[in-house]
């Protein structure tokens, strides 16, 4: 029985020193927890000062004190953790971050809980460099945590991690594999280009989606001809595989590189092929591409033979890419265009025009005030209130003669957008002969800019056979102190 006990009390001796020696710095990790969250910046730098001061050792101690999901609360020392890992990361710290680097690498190797392992790889991305390369690069085959090593090593970049990734993909498989060909697909790594190829004949629909998006971004020649086939085989409509978008990108990726001969041929065959109406949405994404690669004078003739296409919504984006090619020069071109149009087409140019604020529409513009088509009248009303013209104040006046209700307070509001001390006396002199809504809209805007210099002629209307004319004279001269 003594024997019994004396072996009894050594144990429990051996296990307390064990403690001791593996947690040396419990204590003081669990003080520093105690104070966090911080109440303050000063405070916060405090407790990283402190966490710093453990040394490595005590770092990865911390680090271990991560318990399993369900185990136990890691709030606080997960807050500590991810606080530290954004404190090392500042320029001024370099000898911090490289002792964090080598506690968090010791952690890691020995964290066998999964959530804990990917918690302490995610938190090197805000610290680690191309020196941890080597220690992550076996987690690449890793289901469990290839994604967030990959996310890690994007970060830090260079030659180390694309060489990595690419060794990797040669053995890598399932998910692994996909977001490996991502990766380099993101990262425009050309020398993976052959093995990605290969990839996009894989039978798995997902797998050839992330190649031939891989391969758009990379946006080489050598992969146009698979390119090619994988938009025709699915008739430049959608799949699993994206087949099409995936090309469209690609073109406009080539477009970034020189010569953009290739990049111009393929926009050109996209504009012949996609013909039918649904395919608009791919006919205008090709005609950015070409106009974009054209020289603006060349680009606006383009962009002028597109309204007269018979779809609209392809001339509407013609309409929206001509404000990029814009200047005085092509601007004079599509007046010229609006000038020869009727109907619909000149009204979306006068808006075009407008949107643009080419000043030297304003002729355009007056004109299209008298034209028959309601829809022209509009687009004119509009665009002098988006050029605030003082040129452009008596035709709109004159209009209002005539104007329903709508657009005379549409040009209401526009005249009291007009900036100019004309305006006011202009307006009182217009109003006298003015029919009595459009004399109603004018008081309400001379009321509103206290146009103070016309009560003489704001006073002529208390004679208005009209009472509610009468009224609103009434209440302008009390708007404007008389």
């Amino acid at each position: 029985m003594k024997k019994l006990l004396s072996i009894v009390f050594l144990f429990c001796c051996i296990c307390v020193h064990a403690q001791s020696v593996q947690h040396p710095y419990a204590a003081k990790i669990n003080r520093i927890l105690k104070r966090l969250p911080a109440a303050s910046q000063q405070q916060l730098d405090s407790c990283m000062m402190q966490v710093g001061s453990l040394g490595a050792a005590g770092l990865t101690e911390m680090a271990l004190m991560l318990q399993p999901p369900g185990k136990g609360d890691n709030t606080r020392l997960q807050y500590a953790l991810a606080g530290y890992a954004a404190y090392v990361s500042a320029g001024t710290r370099e000898e911090m971050r490289k002792t964090a680097i080598a506690a968090w690498l010791k952690a890691l190797k020995v964290t066998l809980q999964p959530e804990n392992k990917t918690f302490l790889i995610e938190q090197l991305q805000l610290f680690g460099d191309k020196s941890i390369v080597p220690a992550l690069k076996p987690y690449l085959l890793n289901a469990r945590y290839c994604d967030p090593v990959i996310r890690v090593l994007t970060s830090i970049g260079g030659s180390e991690v694309l060489m990595a990734f690419e060794a990797a993909l040669g053995k890598a498989k399932g998910a692994c594999e996909i977001s490996l060909v991502k990766a380099l697909g993101d990262l425009r790594y050309l020398a993976a280009e052959g093995t990605i190829i290969a990839k996009a004949k894989s039978d798995d629909p997902v797998l050839r989606r992330a190649a031939l998006f891989a391969l758009a971004n990379i946006a080489s020649e050598d992969s146009k001809q698979i390119m090619e086939a994988a938009v025709d085989r699915v008739g430049y409509g959608y799949d699993k595989t994206g087949a099409t978008a995936a090309y469209m990108l690609y073109v406009a990726n080539l477009g970034h590189n020189w010569p953009t001969t290739p990049a111009m041929t393929a926009a050109t065959n996209i504009l012949r092929k996609c013909k039918a109406d649904s395919l608009v949405h791919l006919r205008i994404a090709a005609l950015k591409i070409v106009t974009d690669l054209l020289l603006d004078d060349d680009a606006t003739g383009t962009l002028i033979m597109a309204v007269d296409n018979k779809d609209e919504e392809y001339r509407a984006a013609a309409l929206v890419l001509a404000i990029k090619h814009m200047n005085a020069a092509n601007a004079e071109r599509w007046i010229q265009k609006a000038e020869r149009a009727d109907g619909r087409k000149k009204a979306a140019i006068i808006t075009m025009l407008a949107n643009s604020k080419q000043r030297a529409a304003i002729s355009l513009f007056t004109k299209a005030l008298k034209e028959s088509d309601p829809q022209v009248r509009t687009a004119a009303v509009n665009a002098a209130g988006q050029l605030q013209s003082i040129e452009m104040l008596s035709p709109l006046l004159a209009m209002m003669n005539t104007a329903d209700s709508a657009t005379t307070k549409s040009i209401g509001d526009i005249l009291l957008n007009i900036r100019s001390i004309e305006v006011p006396g202009r307006i009182a002199v217009a109003m006298q002969d003015a029919p009595p809504f459009a004399q109603l809209t004018l008081l309400a805007v001379l009321a509103q800019k206290q146009a103070t210099g016309q009560e003489k002629q704001i006073r002529q209307l208390l004679n208005s056979p009209d009472p509610a004319v009468v009224q609103a004279a009434k209440s302008t001269l009390t708007a404007i102190g008389r």
